[in-house]
């Protein structure tokens, strides 16, 4: 089965690096180090967690076994959406009334926070917060659609619902049956931000290492010693653990809470003006639906950026002849377009389908399982562990703690990963032909 190990060390080759400011280029970690907080991994939850504990007074050292931001962080879509994956009356009945509405707020004020750490740290990423467009591919979906926005209006925030032809104005497809557009939400260059995080760790006092893979973490006293690879150490308070779908064993158990989910983005070569101005002509990112959703987006030099889902075998890029025809469903006027590049990486998916934050011993403690929702949780949420580290009580944090829950049969969970998607995409299947059935027979009215 293909993992994370499997992947090279060679960063993915995505548009991001195009705009996304030069590597950081730093020296892996050597000697013994002493810290108040330590970090393993170099994405957006450790770059995070170590600004925001620098500029707290901490002395911070940061390990990534590769390059910052090199894993999920820089292979995203880059979509910054304001709202949690399940709906609101759920995250207040699953966490509570205290908890549940801090994780609505984290949710809704992620974008925003990105958006102002951006502009704090004068990190070039290319945010923007014009609003998101989910799109719904069936009658029941477009139900939930409807009632998550008016959820949100009775609460004066600006969610629009779009009927059909307004979100086919709004997108250049007539595909779908209606949708919502969020106007808390956008999109970023992830690689460019995670380096900004990165150059502003470094700008408050923190230390950074790049090629620094950490092996080992045991207790001295009260506090704890990670081991690298090359032998060299850092001996620290508070040990926070940001690795997400890239856990190893560094801590018993905590690998088989997370479940890797590999999925793969596409990126076309720059479309006509024409195209450009009936495709996403307004500058708003999108999703629909569907239980293996698409995402778009289109780029500022015209090229359209897209997820294909996941694809859980090595290799296993699909098809651009697939792609083509997909595409052309979606948008029956971009005829013969082509393919500039196409990446892959990996997401965190858990059995609660949200982040969590546990406290694995006094003092290591972990965030992970982005489930689709990183850039912007994983900046609070790598927050939260730099105000623990401060001393905010934990009950003061937007997540609670919880225990490890392990996956059953973890060692074959990318198997039943794979069986599941396909599940989805025959499910999904089955109402994408309905909804085109529909679709022409309405065309077919009309005529």
């Amino acid at each position: 089965m293909y993992t994370p190990a499997s992947d090279g060390t060679a960063p993915a080759q995505t548009p991001y690096i195009a705009r996304g400011g030069d590597p950081l280029s730093l020296p892996p970690l050597q000697g013994e180090q002493q810290a108040d907080v330590a970090i393993v991994g170099g994405g957006i939850a450790g770059c995070s967690a170590a600004l925001h504990a620098a500029e707290l007074g901490a002395r911070v050292v940061l390990m990534e076994g590769q390059s910052i931001g090199w894993g999920a962080s820089s292979r995203n879509a880059g979509h910054l959406p304001a709202s949690t994956k399940h709906e609101p009356d759920e995250i207040l009945r699953r966490y509570g009334p205290n908890y549940g509405q801090r994780i609505l707020d984290a949710s809704e004020n992620g974008p925003r926070l990105v958006m102002e750490l951006a502009q704090k740290h004068g990190i070039d990423c290319d945010v923007a917060l014009p609003g998101i467009i989910n799109a719904a591919h069936s009658p029941a979906a477009l139900e939930t659609l409807r009632r998550r926005a008016e959820y949100w209006q009775a609460r004066g925030r600006p969610l629009e619902i779009l009927d059909r032809s307004r979100l086919a104005e709004m997108t250049g497809s007539e595909l779908y049956l209606g949708g919502v557009l969020d106007r808390r939400g956008g999109c970023i260059n992830p690689l460019a931000y995670v380096r900004g995080l990165a150059r502003a760790a470094l700008k408050a006092g923190a230390a950074l290492h790049e090629n620094t893979r950490a092996t080992g973490l045991r207790p001295e006293g009260r506090r704890w010693r990670v081991t690298t690879a090359s032998g060299a150490s850092v001996v620290a308070d508070r040990v926070f653990l940001c690795t997400n779908a890239y856990t190893d064993d560094l801590w018993p158990g905590l690998r088989r809470t997370v479940i890797p989910v590999r999925t793969v983005q596409f990126l076309t070569k720059p479309l006509s003006d024409n195209l450009r101005r009936s495709i996403l002509p307004y500058g708003n990112p999108m999703i629909d639906t569907r239980r293996v959703l698409i995402s778009l987006r289109m780029n500022p030099d015209g090229r359209l950026h897209f997820g294909a889902g996941p694809r859980m075998r090595a290799g296993s890029v699909p098809a651009w002849s697939e792609m083509r025809g997909w595409l052309g469903t979606l948008f029956p006027q971009i005829g013969d377009v082509e393919p500039e590049t196409s990446w892959g990486g990996w997401m965190a998916f858990n059995k609660v389908d949200s982040w969590q934050m546990h406290e694995l011993a006094p003092g290591v403690h972990a965030a992970l399982g982005c489930n689709g929702r990183g850039v912007a949780l994983a900046t609070i949420y790598g927050r939260d562990l730099a105000r623990l580290a401060a001393g905010t009580p934990a009950t003061e944090l937007t997540l609670p703690f919880t225990p490890l829950d392990p996956v059953r049969f973890h060692a074959f969970s990318g198997l039943g990963a794979a069986g599941i998607v396909r599940w989805y995409r025959f499910r999904d299947g089955i109402e994408m032909r309905r909804l085109q059935a529909a679709n022409a027979r309405a065309r077919a009215a009309a005529s």
